[in-house]
């Protein structure tokens, strides 16, 4: 939700990083290494790994407008469907591409529009029985739809509007996939989503000016590293209600995580272990799968906070 203010990846990174060889062994069996064999073996040959171009397929996302917008809908209150479209498939398209989660046979978000945030509290009442106070949207896991209106200006307008999509989007794939997921991971991954975009076949992630400066505020009082990875839901909540600044400090973190390789294989990891049900605590994951351990971890979290966060470069992958 959006506030107010592993083995496989083993396989690919072995593959992308060596030369493979393929050689036929005195019985005639034929065997694949990174060496060549040289005894005993028969016509022994370099294997030539071509790399294909993405076969993504865009998904068909589905944008309904409810409440009074299903009557009169003017130019004001209009969004730009063809760039929903596209700007929510980047986001699976970063999730299929980059951290090789697999949704071909999942079913694409729905998205419902509102006029103002009163619809919106009641259209979301109505069809869930939750009530999504001081949100700017929400993703419904048992409807496997996402509820916004349309912002005013103090939140963005319609690009906040097209930004907040973006963000529940991220919820949508992680809900449907992942659903022991972490507090602190989910909000995180949808905070980069907001901001994410994809040219030239390399998708950008810009640094979150407003995350950023929220916990440069905070910084004094804010919790050790450890203790923030392990808050479930609730705590999440009441954090919030603290004035922890709980979703920026998310965000910065998995920021953090994606500008690095070893941080974008340790992500990576992690969400493979939470869709493969594993439900260990996430200390214990992220001293399993950060390179270094928990400790590393901690040091580059301090160092980001007290230097590498007051100027960060823009995070560019292909």
């Amino acid at each position: 939700m959006r506030f107010l203010p592993f083995l496989w990846f083993m396989f690919f990174s072995l593959f992308s990083q060596a030369e493979i060889y393929k050689w036929v062994d005195e019985n005639g069996k034929v065997h694949f290494g990174d060496k060549p064999r040289q005894q005993k073996a028969v016509n022994a040959q370099k294997v030539q790994i071509q790399t294909n171009p993405s076969s993504w397929q865009p998904l068909n996302i589905q944008v309904l407008y409810r409440g009074s917008l299903e009557q009169t809908l003017t130019d004001e209150h209009e969004l730009d469907q063809q760039r929903i479209q596209k700007e929510v498939n980047w986001v699976y398209r970063f999730y299929d591409e980059i951290l090789y989660f697999d949704f071909y046979k999942k079913v694409p978000v729905k998205i419902n529009v509102l006029r103002d945030v009163q619809e919106y509290h009641n259209y979301v009442f109505k069809i869930s029985g939750f009530s999504p106070k001081n949100s700017l949207g929400v993703y419904l896991p048992s409807l496997h739809e996402i509820a916004v209106f349309i912002h005013p200006d103090r939140y963005g307008g319609k690009e906040g509007t097209y930004r907040t999509i973006k963000h529940e989007a991220s919820h949508a794939i992680i809900g449907s996939l992942a659903e022991l997921i972490p507090a602190w991971l989910n909000e995180g991954m949808a905070e980069q989503m907001e901001y994410m975009t994809y040219q030239g076949g390399k998708f950008t992630i810009p640094h979150h000016k407003r995350n950023r400066r929220s916990v440069l505020r905070s910084r004094q009082r804010l919790m050790a590293v450890d203790s923030f990875i392990e808050i479930d839901s609730q705590r999440w909540r009441k954090a919030q209600a603290d004035g922890v600044p709980t979703q920026e400090v998310a965000g910065q973190l998995v920021y953090l995580s994606l500008s690095k390789s070893y941080g974008r294989s340790f992500i990576t990891r992690l969400l493979q272990d939470y869709k493969r049900g594993v439900r260990k605590r996430s200390f214990y994951l992220l001293d399993e799968h950060y390179i270094g351990g928990a400790s590393a971890f901690k040091l580059h979290w301090q160092t980001w906070l007290n230097k590498d966060m007051k100027n960060p470069a823009e995070i560019q992958l292909p």
